[in-house]
């Protein structure tokens, strides 16, 4: 997964109105450390040209001593999140899901679910959430992204 990964997303929930937007993650990997990703979602304002930053998160994946995956993440709106997932190969599909175990700083998200699902050169991914006002996980985000670059470092 390490590398630069672009492309198109879709946003919706029966709260908001529904949205299309960029996004850019980038996921690098250091000796001995967990993969590292850096997201940024570029969106259009209503009756705007342009696409400005609308959400940028980091965080790390790791593989826990059971085996599990952990996400951790950071948000630019406040809110922080820790997800256990697991990891499945299904012939050329890696499939990565987790779901929320604490999220922090958002009184509204009460719940949230994460998809990445890997084949060649393309990554999809969705998120689902579940709020105060919606009680079941429902989808919110979903994208189809390229990779346009390797990246990683390898060695300090």
């Amino acid at each position: 997964m390490e590398g630069i990964w672009r492309g198109q997303g879709h946003g919706e929930f029966p709260t908001i109105d529904p949205f299309d937007y960029r996004e850019t993650l980038i996921f690098t990997r250091r000796d001995g450390l967990p993969l590292a990703y850096d997201q940024r979602t570029y969106k259009r304002n209503k009756g705007q040209i342009e696409f400005v930053t609308s959400h940028w998160e980091n965080g790390f994946i790791r593989i826990l001593e059971n085996e599990e995956l952990e996400l951790v993440n950071a948000q630019s709106g406040g809110r922080a999140e820790i997800l256990i997932g697991h990891i499945e190969k299904l012939n050329s599909l890696i499939r990565m899901s987790f779901v929320s175990k604490a999220l922090l700083n958002d009184k509204q998200v009460v719940s949230t679910a994460r998809t990445f699902e890997l084949k060649g050169d393309t990554l999809h991914c969705e998120m689902k959430m579940a709020t105060t006002k919606i009680d079941r996980l429902m989808q919110h985000l979903t994208s189809t992204l390229q990779k346009v670059a390797p990246y990683g470092i390898r060695k300090q």
